[in-house]
């Protein structure tokens, strides 16, 4: 389990590398910095996984497969 904390842009430019199956969670990078952003339900984003490519995307496989998961169970 990963801790959310809410985003505070640093950037205003973010850069999305990947997207999951509903569009719920983005891969993102801004700054040399990548992470992984969902909506907080309030209009605005919580951040997990902040730091280098190799972390935020092994971070992004879990949270990703995990959430797809649950989408299925829904269905």
């Amino acid at each position: 389990m990963y801790e959310w904390t809410r985003f505070t842009p640093r950037s205003v430019r973010l850069r999305v590398h990947a997207t999951s199956c509903c569009g719920a969670l983005d891969l993102v990078s801004a700054g040399g910095q990548y992470f992984v952003l969902r909506p907080d339900g309030a209009g605005g984003y919580e951040e997990t996984g902040r730091g280098l490519y190799a972390h935020a995307a092994r971070v992004w496989a879990e949270v990703a497969v995990s959430h797809r998961r649950s989408c299925k169970a829904e269905s």
